[in-house]
Order: structure tokens, then sequence, then C-alpha cells
């Protein structure tokens, strides 16, 4: 864009060059009105025409350094005219035209009467006085018929912004042409009987467009600091609420903000934790339905199923609020999980320690009577007489109440604690050669996936054999049509994971959560105890273990113990 088109445009009109013109040059933009000034003056400069500059100082300044730029020396510059607006125009700060237009005559007209060719550059300040138009149009008027009469071209610079609307129309009465910042051409309103003073009725309706225009400009001032008030409170409200958000944002636990099932705002631990919206959907409708019923926002417990199967607690808070002027409810989350699994495992614990004692004292009971009736049976085995079917019988009925008295004593045993670093595929290896036997007779093969051949842990060798000898034997018992017991054991930063995946009947899932409970089985002839002990030998060992099934699909025990690093 060449942003010195509408002095290009008056330096090529002829008209103007040979008569002069009184230019009325309303700007916007600081820059196009600087480089409109640079090239009014730098084409003065070439013509040799002398040059009065009337610009505030700052515009001088720039002024100087564009005209420097493009190879113009000082001493070509000193020869400009320059005055400061304040010192030219003004006598204790008000305009007065008469004055202002003799000073401008006086200025330039020793140059003229030596036939020079003289420019000026002026801008005229609006000073806030009663009179400011009439000293505006009377200065210009008195102006006008010197610059036309003289041929002198001179350009006069309102601020287009600030500059109200009846004083720009004021002063195209008494303009030859009017410039913008990319364009000029002739003022549609200037004609020399413009200049003529004002008739009364004309002075009284100027007037009248005064007194309307400052009450114009009382009422713009209040309500520009009523405006200014309104925006402060804005901006109160509105680091408020950024201060608040941050705070609910940087809580550690979960926020949710929402109108009926909308989310309006999550913070970021709500994000991490709650990851499933349906589930969130339907908390919001129980909410709602329970809220209904009852009237009552008390602190409710929820249970939440996340997308990687895994059950979170939580205690939920929640308050109606106005949340970006909408009527909402916000839901505070706090984690339960950890108290509710600890919770199971007192529960868990106490139930084994009755166990314990209850297995102490029926061992003992069933241990000393059996002792003599094994013995007194044998007696009678030995003594040839032909009822072998019968003692077979009995013997193997025996053989299991000494099973399950076996079974009691070791639940009821202190632990001891006996722990060396053993190799845990290498202890799964040795319980599946001795259970491929068993398993063969069965169609079942036992296959072991391993990421590493050597994944070590502190253990007791013979306990944690047991469990995965229980496991496997409880997933052959429940495999009747054959299959595969594929056992996996992977390295997890630093938790060994192992899983004990069989083809069977599988468990019903509202039976789940009793799995390792004393004397629960799902085996006709099993007692429960033998899950129990594996759970407690885990649980001394720093670990876990965890169920899943599905009925005639499979069953999958996860059992996590922590690796020796």
């Amino acid at each position: 864009m060449n942003i010195a088109a509408p002095i290009s445009n008056l330096d090529k009109c002829s008209l103007i060059n040979s008569n002069g013109g009184h230019i009325l040059y309303m700007f916007n933009e600081l820059d196009l009105y600087v480089e409109n000034a640079v090239s009014f003056i730098l084409k003065g400069i070439s013509e040799k025409a002398v040059i009065l500059l009337i610009v505030p100082d700052n515009i001088h300044t720039m002024i100087n350094e564009k005209v420097t730029a493009r190879g113009f020396n000082s001493t070509q510059l000193q020869e400009i005219i320059r005055y400061c607006p304040e010192e030219f125009y003004l006598n204790d700060f008000k305009l007065n035209a008469t004055v202002s237009s003799k000073r401008l005559v006086e200025t330039i007209a020793p140059f003229l009467e030596k036939g020079k060719a003289v420019r000026t550059w002026g801008e005229v300040p609006i000073t806030n006085q009663d009179n400011i138009l009439e000293m505006l149009r009377l200065y210009e008027c008195n102006c006008d018929g010197f610059i036309v009469e003289n041929r002198v071209l001179s350009v006069c610079a309102y601020p287009a912004l600030t500059t109200p609307a009846y004083i720009q129309n004021e002063l195209l009465k008494t303009h030859t042409h009017l410039m913008t910042d990319d364009d000029v051409g002739k003022s549609p309103l200037y004609n020399r009987e413009n200049h003529k003073f004002p008739t009364l009725e004309e002075f009284t309706r100027l007037q009248r467009i005064k007194e309307q225009n400052q009450a114009l400009l009382a009422v713009n001032f209040q309500l520009a600091n009523e405006n200014a008030i309104v925006k402060a409170k804005n901006e109160i409200i509105q680091q408020s609420e950024l201060k608040l958000r941050t705070i609910i944002n940087e809580l550690p636990i979960p926020i949710i903000i929402r109108s009926k099932c909308k989310l309006l705002y999550v913070n970021e631990m709500a994000k991490v934790q709650l990851d499933n919206t349906d589930h969130l959907t339907s908390f919001f409708k129980e909410y709602d339905e329970h809220l209904m019923e009852s009237h009552s926002s008390k602190v409710k417990e929820h249970q939440f199923i996340l997308t990687n199967g895994k059950k979170k607690y939580f205690l939920v808070k929640s308050i109606h609020i106005l949340f970006e002027s909408k009527c909402a409810v916000m839901h505070s989350f706090v984690d339960i999980t950890e108290e509710k699994e600890n919770e199971t495992l007192v529960i868990r614990s106490e139930k084994m320690n009755i166990a314990g004692e209850l297995a102490a004292s029926v061992a003992h009971e069933l241990r000393n009577p059996l002792t003599a009736i094994k013995g007194f049976f044998h007696v009678l085995k030995n003594s040839g007489e032909e009822k072998d079917f019968y003692y077979n019988i009995i013997d193997d009925e025996l053989n299991r109440i000494e099973l399950i008295s076996g079974e009691l004593l070791t639940l009821a045993k202190p632990h001891s604690e006996n722990r060396k670093d053993y190799n845990l595929v290498q202890l799964i290896e040795e319980v599946k050669l001795l259970l491929t036997s068993e398993s063969n007779m069965k169609s079942i093969e036992i296959i072991l996936k391993v990421d590493q051949e050597e994944i070590y842990l502190s253990c007791e060798n013979t306990k944690i054999k047991q469990v995965f000898i229980n496991l496997i034997k409880n997933s052959i018992d429940a495999m009747d049509d054959g299959g595969n017991i594929v056992i996996t054991v992977g390295v997890i930063q630093e938790t060994i994971e192992v899983q004990v995946i069989d083809q069977g009947c599988g468990i019903p899932e509202e039976l789940l959560d009793k799995v390792g409970e004393p004397f629960y089985t799902t085996k006709e002839k099993g007692t429960g105890i033998g899950m129990m002990v594996c759970y407690q030998i885990i649980e001394n060992h720093g670990g876990s273990i965890e169920v899943d099934s599905k009925v005639d699909v499979g069953t999958t025990f996860t059992i996590r113990l922590p690796r020796l690093m």
C-alpha cells in the first residue's frame, strides 16, 4: 500500500500547485500521518520552498528520523521553520483566532514578499473552552483568504477520532480540500460565502449545537465512568472465578460441576480418576432420583467401575450452586477404595483368626480318636476276613478326615519366617512337573509362559509352592472335559504378576467375593480351607490375589508379589 498517496495526489494536481490550497487533513493512523507529513516536507525541500511545521515534539522527532533516513542532511532540516502547537496557537492555554491568524501571516509574509514558495503544515489544538467552535471557524476563515490569495499550500491536521462531528462539518466549509490517511479530494462544503460571520440565527443554532454537544459530553463522561465501574467489577469477578477455578483444579480430590447430565466443569483429578462417562451419567440420574425421594444432599457412598474393570469407591458430597449464571450441582468425590480394601483385609483377617482358633480345637479333637480308630482298623484289616470293600470305604473316609485335620492344623499354626531368595519361575516349574501326571489323566495340558527365565523374590519356597499347587489342583478339578491351564509369569515395574487361567466351569459373579473365605468352596468334597491358606500365604508375603471368572468360560487367578530388586 502506498501510504503517501494523498500527498502524491496533491503534488500531481496542477491547479493546487498553481493556486495553492487550504487542505483539511482528518487523520486516523499516526504512522500514515507521519509518512504523509514527510512526503509533504520532502517535496517542499526539492522545490526549495519555505516550510513552516507546527507539530508536537514527538511528531517532530519521528519526522526528522524519517527525513534523515532518506538522505537529507541536518543543514537542509534547519531551514524548516518549526513551532510547537501550544506555542504558536495558544495564549493562556486558549485559542485566540485573531492572534493566531496574525502570527501565521507575520511568519510567512516576508518569504512571500521575496517571491518564495511557501508550504505550511500545522495541528491546531482543540481546547476545552466554551467558544472553541467560533475560534476555530474564525481562525480558519482568516487564514483561508490569505492562503488562497498568496497561493500557499497549507495543510491543517486534526485527529478524526477525537474531533466532534459538528466541528468537522464546520471545518469543511473553510477548507478547499479534504484529505484522509489514504485519499484527497475537494471539500464538498467549501464556499467563500461561508466565511462571512454568522447571523444571529446561525449563531443561536451553533450555540445550541455546542450546548447539545456539552450535554452529550457530560452523558458520555457519566457513561464512561459507569462503564469503567462495571468493567472493574467484571474484572474482579473474573479474577475471583479464576482463583476459584485454580483452587478447585488443584484440589487432590475429583470435582465435577454439571447441569442435569451435561458436564460444565471437570477438574484434573476427576479426569484422571473418573474416566467412564457412562457410569457418571448413571450416577447423576441415581443422585437426582434419590434427591427427589429424600430431599436431602447428604454424603453418599458410590461405587464406580473404571474402563480397566477395576472398582473404585467414593464418598460423594453434593451441593447446589450457580455456575456461569446457571443452576448446577457440584459433586466432590473422596476416594475410599484403599479404606474399603483395608476393611476387607481386616474382616478377612478376623475370619481367619476365628477359623484358626476353630481349626486348632477341631483338629485336636479329631486327631486323637482318629489315631485310635485307624489303629484298630488296621488290626481288623489284617485279621484276614473278607471285608475289603467296607474297609476301603472306611479307609478313604478316615484319610479324608485326616486331610481336613491336617489343613486345619496348617491354618492354625503360627507363621514362621524362614525366607530366602528363590527363582519363582523355577518354583512354578517344579509344581507343574509335580501335577503333570494328574493333569494328563484328565487330558489337561499345563502351559507355562514367562517373560524371562529368572525372576527372584524373597519367600518361603514351600508355602509359595503350596499356593500354586492349590490353585492348579482347583483348576484341574474344575475341568471335566480337558483343555489347557495357562500360567503366565511377568514383571510390571517392581511387581511380579502371575496368572493361572483355566477353562473350567467358572464361578458365578455373585459368589466371587466369597472366594478365600473360610469353609466356602464350590467343590463337592472341598472345605474352602485351601483357598483361605493361599490368601493368607500371599498376603503374608506382601502380595495380593484377585479372581475373575465367567460361568462355562473359565477362571483367572492373578497373584501379585513384590519383586526382589
